[in-house]
């Protein structure tokens, strides 16, 4: 007899988990900073920095998020600037289809095999930048405006990198 309360709380113990990891935490979390094993065109051969490789790959998954039209990639957006993109803080969870709608069919379709090869540092400390002329396209680039800036400023914020502008 003492087995099936052991039996029943066990039971329990996947219903129990499903309810704490709906949380209602709005949230959104960031899928892992880890390269496409397939894509060895995120690293640049001649060896930049290797110090800017998290940010670009905040960057990276940013960029290939708005092509499915991915709202996790909102996390990679820091609030300021995603206040400034959306017009206000939280504005990229309800914006970013929008946003997305907004660019052509091919600009989609490049940002499908965007790459970011390279980074420099600065402008403040502790600062990524990489130009919109610096990222690597499978074919035809995409053409920059909307939420494709001239330039992507990246900072470490909460131990993550975040575009901030």
């Amino acid at each position: 007899m003492q087995v099936r309360p052991s039996l029943a709380v066990l039971a329990l113990l996947p219903a129990l988990a499903a309810l704490a990891a709906c949380s209602g935490d709005p949230e959104i979390t960031m899928p892992p900073l880890t390269p496409e094993p397939s894509d060895t065109r995120l690293i640049d051969a001649a060896g930049p920095d290797p110090q800017t490789l998290p940010a670009r790959l905040a960057l990276y998954r940013f960029l290939r998020g708005v092509a499915a039209g991915d709202v996790r990639a909102c996390a990679y957006l820091a609030p300021a600037y995603e206040r400034t993109v959306f017009g206000r803080t939280g504005g990229c969870r309800t914006g970013l289809r929008q946003a997305r709608a907004k660019l052509d069919a091919q600009d989609v379709a490049a940002l499908r095999g965007v790459t970011v090869p390279a980074g420099e540092t600065g402008p403040g400390d502790g600062d990524i930048t990489v130009r919109f002329e610096d990222l690597g396209w499978r074919g035809e680039p995409a053409r920059s405006g909307g939420l494709l800036a001239p330039t992507f400023t990246l900072r470490q914020i909460g131990g993550r990198w975040r575009i901030t502008g």
